[in-house]
């Protein structure tokens, strides 16, 4: 099947009109080698190998920033099949389009090593005559941006066609049925496991009667942990032994449906900043987020090290990931005694980290029979979507 993504060709499409005339897409990502010989057929394998480069070249940042590079630095090189349609902005309100043509090939010491072969079509899309529901997807942050949905609009553009748009003006508007911001959990703690981070939900309903208005922006919605996974337990038994706190990352993410103004963003941004102070990585979390607000969004990132995820397309997409901090016990303690859901995670943690080698399978199933259940299939996902009437 054929597929369509938004690719962007350097911050802002710097890079796309000499790509056009060149005839081809590339990355960079500052790695600085050619990957023609380990392109693996799954992501996972590919960030499993090209991490620990991107994080040589990157010191400082973080695990999460580094495999959402790699990521799409895969889905350049080796995701994009040949026959695939690239949408590529170019920084004047138009997208080139272009098919793409041949497999991966590196080109040294050049803006954008890694590429691949791009026919180019003469056509022009301008951004405004995109549907607002197109224009939202193609404006999301990231490299790349699967958009094989809006297929049969984007060939209508191509061909100069206006009927999807027109059709959809005639048509008269479906009902818009709501959806619980707590129905996205499920969702998104499935998410997080493809990411090896195991999530659980906080009911905040469940805490001390002591706690107060004015102690709203304590609990975090969902909390993450991801341990780190050694294949040779000697190498585990020495890094639990001198660096006990590189062997576990702890999560806090606060979960919206909605960002829709700059004002609300700054209200849910801060909100996730104050839940999430005890936390090794913090993130805001929204089903959807207007169009507008990328520069606020950086700024705050730059400033306070929230990280922002958004939902686009079937997918959870990181668009500013977080900062990396050391935990505060201090405020552990403090949710621990307020909220019982949270200290039974962190307990749950503790014993996995201090059980015996010969137990140690037995305190992760325990751990794992305590947080938020995940979906089996994509078929089970798309039905418990289609019942709480989450437009996935």
């Amino acid at each position: 099947m054929k597929k369509y993504n938004r690719i962007m060709l350097g911050r802002a499409g710097r890079f796309a009109k000499m790509c056009r005339e060149e005839g081809y897409i590339g990355a960079n990502f500052d790695i600085k080698k050619d990957l023609s010989s380990s392109l693996p057929e799954n992501w996972r394998m590919f960030n499993e190998e090209t991490i620990p480069l991107w994080l040589e070249s990157n010191p400082g940042k973080s695990k999460t920033a580094a495999g959402v590079a790699c990521g799409f630095l895969w889905t350049i090189a080796k995701g994009l099949q040949i026959g695939d349609v690239v949408l590529c902005p170019s920084g004047e309100g138009t997208y080139y389009v272009g098919t793409i043509a041949g497999d991966y090939y590196y080109v040294p010491n050049t803006d954008l090593p890694h590429r691949r072969k791009v026919e180019w079509k003469e056509k022009v899309i301008p951004r405004k005559s995109m549907s607002q529901k197109l224009q939202n997807s193609t404006g999301s942050i990231g490299t790349c941006c699967d958009i094989t949905r809006y297929e049969e609009e984007i060939e209508s553009l191509i061909i100069g066609s206006v009927s999807v748009v027109t059709n959809e003006k005639k048509q008269e508007p479906e009902p818009i049925k709501s959806f619980e911001e707590r129905s996205l959990h499920k969702l998104f703690c499935s998410y997080l496991r493809t990411r090896s981070i195991y999530a659980k939900t906080i009911f905040h309903e469940k805490s001390s009667s002591r706690v107060d208005s004015a102690q709203k922006w304590v609990h975090p919605d969902i909390v993450g942990v991801q341990f780190e996974e050694f294949k040779n337990d000697a190498t585990l038994s020495l890094l639990k032994a001198t660096e006990p706190k590189e062997t576990v990352h702890l999560y806090s993410y606060e979960l919206k449906r909605k960002i829709e103004s700059d004002y609300q963003l700054k209200q849910y941004y801060f909100q996730a900043l104050s839940n999430s102070n005890w936390a090794n990585f913090g993130y805001l979390v929204a089903f959807e987020i207007s169009d507008g607000l990328d520069e606020e969004m950086e700024r705050l990132n730059n400033a306070y090290g929230i990280g922002i995820i958004q939902m686009q397309d079937g997918n959870w997409t990181i668009l500013y990931p977080a900062r990396e901090k050391a935990l505060d016990y201090n405020t552990i303690e403090k949710l621990n005694n307020l909220n019982r859901d949270f200290c039974t995670f962190i307990d749950k943690i503790s014993k996995v980290l201090n059980a015996p080698e010969k137990y140690i399978k037995e305190a992760k199933d325990s751990f794992e029979s305590i947080c938020d259940k995940i979906f089996e299939s994509d078929e089970e996902q798309e039905r418990y979507c289609k019942e709480h009437n989450i437009p996935f």
